[in-house]
């Protein structure tokens, strides 16, 4: 479970701690190895390897591939390493956050210009440095690129370089930015690149994009939409509790409470949509209050974030439905329907609520009405 890293960031946190430790499962060492260094047993899998974008030995190919995502404008190998450059790129597009991996086999450098995103990296082999906006950065398993709307980046990467690279559409991000602090941003939002992210922020960031990109990269079964709804939300929070910029003290400062009647509306809400993506900012307009505000009187009045409540009214709801069933019910179908994507967790948490196991649940409900 993610550990709450200062009162300043009570319903990022709270989000994250849904996100994460309601689906984190005890394979997802195994299932990303790569992503921590490990070596993988016989078969090496990068991370989002079900989502090959390019596989090349050619400098241009690769290049006009990254100008697309990334507003590449140049991208140039050490000299007499063409032999050795062997470029692989995995992307996955959700609806306004962009999961990357990249390795190139050869020390690169390249240079990004004017691209109409928020772009954050994640090395987690070789070193190299980059340069955002004048500003030098030595790149370090705990720091990587981060850089806003219209920067100039230039970036050199050693030949055995990895990274991950998170992407983020600016009116999804000021949006969410705008939610949490309850007013309008303006001026606009400018990432400041020559401080070091939250080491705290930095790393519950990271365990949830790894726990994102393992659950995508799964054979086995794919993220409801619900779920992966709910997850992307909760990458755009982490990027603005990570990244320093120039609203992260609005979020530092101890919010309002709203009045009672406003948490009770959120729960009529949740009670009423509980089927849905739930965003933050739809409950917020909901209470008419700032994110902040809301998880802060919700947690206070109510002993749970409502994240948390909508956990409670999922897994309710779960049980009406095992217990109700139709005759092609089963427990993978329920679990999915109500944003659960960790089958074990569901379970887990099933039985803690309800005293028994959720195939106990559909068992008795089949053998009573006399189906199965």
């Amino acid at each position: 479970m993610l550990r709450k890293t200062s009162r300043s960031i009570v319903p990022e946190v709270a989000m994250l701690r849904y996100s994460a430790s309601a689906e984190f499962g005890p394979k997802l060492q195994r299932r990303i190895a790569v992503v921590r260094g490990c070596a993988m047993p016989h078969v090496r899998k990068d991370p989002l390897g079900r989502f090959s974008a390019v596989r090349t030995r050619d400098v241009g190919e690769l290049r006009q591939r990254l100008s697309g995502l990334f507003s590449v404008r140049s991208l140039d190998i050490g000299r007499g390493a063409q032999q050795d450059f062997d470029g692989h790129l995995n992307h996955y597009e959700l609806h306004d956050v962009g999961l990357s991996f990249a390795r190139y086999g050869s020390s690169i450098e390249a240079s990004l210009s004017h691209g109409d995103f928020y772009l954050q990296g994640f090395p987690l082999r070789g070193d190299g440095s980059f340069v955002v906006d004048g500003s030098e950065t030595i790149v370090s398993r705990r720091r990587g690129l981060v850089a806003g709307v219209g920067a100039e980046v230039r970036l050199r990467y050693s030949p055995d370089f990895e990274h991950l690279i998170v992407r983020i559409k600016p009116q999804a991000l000021i949006k969410k930015l705008s939610a949490l602090i309850g007013r309008p941003v303006d001026p606009p939002l400018t990432i400041v690149t020559d401080i070091a992210p939250d080491s705290q922020a930095a790393a519950a960031q990271f365990r949830l994009l790894e726990f994102v990109i393992g659950e995508l990269d799964r054979e086995d079964a794919s993220l409801p939409p619900l779920v992966l709804a709910e997850l992307e939300q909760a990458l755009l929070v982490a990027f603005l509790c990570s990244n320093r910029h120039n609203y992260s003290h609005l979020l530092n400062e101890q919010p309002l409470s709203p009045a009672p009647w406003q948490v009770r509306r959120v729960e009529e809400y949740i009670e009423q949509n509980w089927g849905q993506p739930l965003t933050i900012e739809a409950m917020a307009l909901v209470a008419n209050a700032s994110v902040r505000s809301l998880f802060y009187s919700f947690k206070k009045s109510r002993g749970v974030s409502p994240m948390t409540f909508v956990k409670q009214v999922r897994i309710r709801n779960a049980k009406a439905m095992l217990a109700s069933p139709s005759p092609t019910t089963s427990v993978t179908s329920v679990a999915y329907a109500c944003g659960f994507s960790n089958l074990g967790h569901f379970a887990r948490y099933y039985y803690s609520t309800f005293g028994e196991h959720p195939s106990d649940t559909l068992r008795k409900a089949f053998r009573s009405s006399g189906s199965h």
